[in-house]
C-alpha cells in the first residue's frame, strides 16, 4: 500500500491574516460547458452581507475552460482563475485553498448548480454558530435523463444510510425500513466534509490541507482528520444543491470502480500488511451476495416499486463495479503495487 503523503507537510496554509468574507472555490478540468452552468449560478448569488469571492481552480483542462473562464469573468473584480497541471482533485482544492484570503471558504464542483441563496446560508449559518467550523448540504438531482436519475438514486442512499441513527445503522433489519432524514440540522452523521462543504478557514491551519496522494476519497480521509481533532461537521438539509450526473453508464462504472479501488486503502489500517490468500478468497465468496444485497437495498430506498423494478439492474452494476474495485485493490496490494491515481475529475 502505498505511505499517505503528510497533509499538513504538503499543505501549510497561513490564514492569520484572513479577512472576514466568503470565498467560493470551483474546481474543474475539462468540463467546460458544466462549469458554464455552474458559473451562471454563482453569478446569481444573492448578496450575503459579507465580502464575496470566487475562485476558480483549472486543473490542466486543455478544452478552452481557461479561456472561457478570464472571458466571463473579466469584467468582475471578485473572481479570479489559478490554472495547474493536472495534478488531481485534492492538489486542486489545495490550490483553491491556498488561494482563499477571507475568514470563509466553500468549495464546489464544476457540475454544481448553487441556488441564490448559497453564499448568504453559509454566512448566516456562521454566523448563528460561532462554533461551528464546517457544514456541508444536501445534494439533489439536477437532470440527466433516467441514467442520470439512477446515479442519483444510488448516491442518494448512501447518504441516508450515513444518515440512520447511529442504532439501526447496525442492524440490516433496520436498514430496510424505508428511511427520510429529518430535516433538522445534525452533526449526528458519518457524511464526509463534501456536498458544497464551507470550512472556517483557520480549519485548514489545525489539521491540513487535503491529502494529495488519494486521488480519490481525499474528503473521506480529510473528515477522519477533522473528526480525530474534534472538530464535528454539521449537516444543514434546508439547503440544496444541485447536481448534474454525467449521463453515460461507461463513466458511472469507471467511477464506481475507482471509488472501490480507494475504499480499499480507507479501509486498511495504518501499518496493515497486504490481505493474505483466505481473506481474499473469503472476501470474493462475499462479494456478489453483497452486491445483491446492497443494490436491492438501494432500489428500495427509493419508495416506489416502479423504480425498484426500474432502477435495481443499473444500480447493481454499479454495486458489482464498486465490490470488484475493492477486491483488485486487494489483491494488488499483495503484490505491494500502489492504486493508480491519475484521470480523476471532480465529484
Amino acid at each position: 500500500m502505498t505511505k499517505s503523503a503528510q497533509p499538513g507537510q504538503n499543505f501549510p496554509p497561513d490564514t492569520n491574516g484572513a479577512s472576514a468574507g466568503l470565498t467560493i472555490i470551483v474546481l474543474t478540468r475539462d468540463r467546460r460547458e458544466l462549469l458554464r452552468g455552474c458559473l451562471e449560478s454563482l453569478f446569481a448569488q444573492e448578496d450575503p452581507g459579507i465580502p464575496l469571492e470566487f475562485v476558480v481552480v483549472d486543473d490542466g483542462s486543455s478544452d478552452g475552460t481557461e479561456e472561457m473562464v478570464r472571458g466571463l469573468t473579466s469584467s468582475r473584480p471578485q473572481w479570479r482563475c489559478v490554472s495547474q497541471g493536472h495534478r488531481g482533485i485534492a492538489a486542486a482544492r489545495n490550490a483553491g485553498i491556498r488561494s482563499s484570503r477571507t475568514a470563509l471558504t466553500a468549495i464546489v464542483a464544476d457540475d454544481y448548480l448553487l441556488p441564490s441563496g448559497y453564499a448568504r446560508t453559509i454566512a448566516d449559518f456562521f454566523r448563528e454558530r460561532p462554533q461551528a467550523r464546517v457544514v456541508r448540504f444536501q445534494v439533489v438531482s439536477a437532470g440527466g435523463g433516467f441514467l442520470g436519475r439512477a446515479l442519483h438514486t444510488y448516491q442518494e442512499a448512501s447518504v441516508i444510510r450515513r444518515l440512520a441513527p447511529r442504532g439501526s445503522a447496525a442492524s440490516r433489519r433496520g436498514l430496510w425500513r424505508r428511511f427520510r432524514p429529518s430535516e433538522a440540522i445534525t452533526t449526528d452523521h458519518d457524511l464526509e466534509a463534501a456536498g458544497g462543504a464551507a470550512f472556517r478557514s483557520d480549519v485548514f491551519r489545525a489539521v491540513g490541507g487535503f491529502d494529495e496522494s488519494f486521488a480519490r476519497g481525499e474528503d473521506t480521509d480529510f473528515t477522519r482528520r477533522l473528526h480525530a481533532a474534534g472538530i464535528p461537521v454539521y449537516y444543514a438539509p434546508g439547503l440544496s444543491i444541485g447536481h448534474r450526473n454525467d449521463p453515460r453508464l461507461g463513466p458511472a462504472l469507471k467511477n464506481a470502480f475507482d471509488n472501490g479501488r480507494v475504499s480499499w486503502r480507507l479501509f486498511l489500517a495504518p501499518g496493515q500488511k497486504p490481505a493474505g490468500v483466505l481473506f481474499l478468497a473469503r472476501l470474493a465468496l462475499r462479494s456478489g451476495p453483497a452486491a445483491l444485497y446492497w443494490s436491492c437495498w438501494r432500489a428500495w430506498q427509493t419508495g416506489w416499486p416502479a423504480r425498484f423494478l426500474a432502477y435495481w439492474p443499473l444500480l447493481l452494476l454499479l454495486e458489482s463495479a464498486s465490490r470488484a474495485g475493492f477486491f483488485l485493490a486487494g489483491v494488488r496490494s499483495r503484490n505491494g503495487t500502489p492504486p493508480r491515481t491519475a484521470g480523476l475529475r471532480p465529484t
